[in-house]
């Protein structure tokens, strides 16, 4: 299996670098609201827009697919509503039409500690948002911190709700990394977790280029990058189409 590479951009001009630098999925998110940090509606659409007509793509369908960040999954319900009877309180700059071209989603489970509660809000996102064809179940690392389950404990949830994939990330991005947080025996023991429930596998949390050996042991289908493929490795600069070409190198090159 060829391990894809996401990148997450902020703007349609990185955009078109992550693109024009090879990267296989790009997702959209807003870095400075948190892990998961999401966009505005208008940056979303732009986005889809210029990477669609861009000419240095080609005709649409060569465009990676898109992905986009929701922030956190609590953040789409009022606090303290009951879990059946509450529907999504969409932010005001936000609708579905945010998301057309889209064909991943993610939310994280911060705050959502238990797991049953976090599978009928995801349930009721998903009926929100209903063009997401690639739902992504989105675990950290470090969940203590984020007072979310246990990596371990959102596969079987994410496969009752459709998910096509698990993404492990760390929830607080400081000079932390996935590798610090979850060793690679456990990330062994869930990658194979995730081959039996039929999950697609993604890692993030401030990955590095000298990782990537580490991580292909761990068969996951995507590695997500942002920090690694910005400008001095800054996840709040701005992504380098020579950095995210790199990347893709040295991946291509340690797989084969």
């Amino acid at each position: 299996m060829t391990v894809r590479l996401l990148v997450s951009v902020r703007s349609s001009a990185e955009a078109v670098a992550a693109a024009t630098g090879g990267a296989d999925i790009i997702d959209v998110k807003e870095p400075h609201h948190g892990s998961l940090g999401r966009p505005a509606g208008v940056t979303t659409q732009s986005i889809q827009q210029t990477l669609s007509a861009s000419l240095s793509f080609g005709p649409a369908a060569a465009v990676p697919p898109l992905s986009c960040a929701l922030g956190e999954l609590l953040e789409w319900f009022p606090a303290g509503a009951d879990a059946a009877a509450a529907s999504v309180s969409a932010p005001t700059d936000f609708s579905p039409l945010a998301l057309q071209g889209y064909q991943y989603a993610k939310a994280g489970a911060a705050g959502c500690p238990d797991v049953r509660l976090w599978q009928v809000r995801m349930q009721q996102l998903q009926r929100w948002l209903p063009q997401i064809s690639h739902w992504v179940a989105a675990a950290y690392a470090d969940a203590a911190r984020a007072e979310a389950p246990e990596v371990e404990a959102m596969v079987e949830s994410a496969v009752e709700c459709g998910c096509r994939v698990l993404l492990v990330d760390t929830w607080l991005k400081d000079s932390s990394t996935l590798l610090d947080w979850l060793s690679e025996s456990r990330l062994e023991r869930l990658s194979q977790q995730c081959v039996a429930a039929g999950l697609e596998l993604a890692l993030a949390g401030r990955l590095q280029l000298v990782q990537i050996p580490r991580l292909l042991r761990l068969r996951p289908a995507i590695l997500a990058v942002r920090g690694a493929v910005c400008e001095a490795g800054d996840r709040s600069g701005s992504v380098s189409r020579h950095s995210v070409a790199e990347f893709v190198r040295q991946l291509q090159q340690t797989q084969w």
